[in-house]
């Protein structure tokens, strides 16, 4: 994520959001958070993961920041499974999936973009 959005990332805060976020940029300005989840037993909807990617989604929107994400990795079901199923419920949040070779694929888009 670094890479892709050109400056270095570390974990942190922003005021008035009690979460520690994975990926925040020094200007507080891109805040993100990195998840790697499968589906349950493989094959299974997961759903204690759909709401705790609710949670984030829910925490990321109430940010301050210009730019939001959470990236995925592992099984790109997952996200895929919420953004059917929820995603015409996000307002501000990217959604990537990041590759095992290391290529950063968008499975959402914000709105108005």
């Amino acid at each position: 994520m670094q890479a892709h959005y050109g400056q270095p990332f570390r974990e942190g805060e922003i005021e008035g959001i009690p979460k520690r976020w994975d990926l925040l940029s020094a200007d507080r300005q891109i805040v993100g958070d990195a998840k790697y989840y499968t589906m349950v037993g493989g094959e299974r909807f997961p759903p204690a993961k759909m709401s705790v990617i609710a949670e984030h989604v829910w925490l990321l929107e109430r940010t301050p920041a210009h730019e939001k994400f959470l990236v995925f990795g592992n099984d790109r079901r997952v996200p895929e499974v919420w953004l059917q199923r929820f995603g015409h419920l996000v307002k501000d949040v990217r959604f990537w999936f990041l590759e095992e070779n290391g290529a950063l694929d968008l499975l959402s888009r914000r709105e108005g973009m």
